[in-house]
């Protein structure tokens, strides 16, 4: 690192990713936030030599040009430099700063894990003991590679998978930190033999009462009365699909039924079976028909 001087007395910036205005001079082109986690993709300002931090866990992913970037990790005694390309990603633990260095304006999506999203995964793989995430810059990870595009094309698309979708990608996201980056405890023992059948019919039942409601991985897991991180594993064991399959599959067959009658404009069935709008409905519709709902419906009455 060139000198500039002692990291510890360098100015410090620690930014709510949560917040619609975090304090920090960066800017938002899209974003998701449900509860606990929230995905962002933004653009950073020139950072001369400063600590930056955020107040979740996040997981940013490099998606611009390449750049320099420097930095020194809390405790190192050295600083590290290398070039990070596209998808490269980084970890950093919630409230702990790390002291960088880059030009330019990098963009980057960032997820971010507030306490009460990420408490019960961890409670739930590493059976109630703690487990410690160091910060990691610079990795090549090519499971946060394929999550990070799914969300992606959720965030261009205008977020028609849901609540459901984006817990669920942020479930999975936070079980692949913690078993590959975790350090401290043993593995809980994978989730087998899935939901127990009275558990898995309440779900179901609840699910088809109402196809209209946005559903979250914990209101599922509520209903079936386990933890959210437990249950989504277990559903997939006990379906073969995950919960978000589960239900765009259940709300498209209902759909179909409803697209028998002429007088129910589509765009009506669409918030019936619990799509955001029409525009959403359509492309989901057609990903698992092959046909747009108008076309269905032409071809059928």
């Amino acid at each position: 690192m060139a000198d500039g001087g002692d990291p510890e007395s360098r100015s410090t910036v620690l930014i709510d990713f949560a917040a619609p205005h975090p304090a920090y001079d960066l800017t938002y082109s899209e974003r998701i936030v449900y509860g606990g986690l929230s995905v962002s993709r933004c653009t950073l300002p020139p950072n001369p030599g400063s600590a930056v931090g955020a107040t979740q866990l996040t997981i940013a992913v490099h998606e611009s040009e390449p750049l320099e970037m420097e930095w020194q990790l809390p405790g190192a005694a050295t600083s590290e430099s290398r070039l990070i390309t596209e998808d490269m990603a980084h970890i950093n633990p919630a409230d702990q700063p790390i002291f960088q260095r880059w030009s330019g304006h990098p963009r980057i999506m960032v997820v971010a894990f507030d306490r009460i999203f990420l408490d019960p995964i961890i409670n739930e793989a590493y059976d109630g003991n703690g487990v410690v995430l160091r910060p990691r810059l610079g990795l090549s990870d090519p499971t946060i590679v394929n999550i990070a595009r799914a969300w992606r094309r959720e965030l261009n698309e205008g977020g028609p998978g849901g609540q459901l979708y984006s817990e669920g990608l942020g479930t999975v996201l936070a079980l692949h930190l913690l078993r590959t980056y975790g350090e401290g405890v043993a593995h809980a023992s994978p989730v087998k033999g899935g939901l127990a059948a009275f558990r898995l019919n309440r779900v179901i039942d609840h699910i088809d009462a109402n196809l209209d409601a946005d559903f979250g991985l914990r209101d599922l897991a509520a209903v079936a009365e386990v933890s959210p991180g437990y249950f989504g594993e277990a559903f997939k064991a006990s379906t073969g699909l995950t919960p978000f399959r589960f239900i765009l599959e259940r709300r498209v067959r209902r759909a179909k039924e409803l697209l028998l009658d002429r007088d129910i404009p589509i765009a009506e069935v669409a918030l019936r079976v619990g799509f955001a709008n029409q525009s959403h409905f359509t492309v989901n519709f057609k990903k698992l028909t092959g046909k747009t709902p108008s076309r269905f419906r032409n071809e059928s009455i």
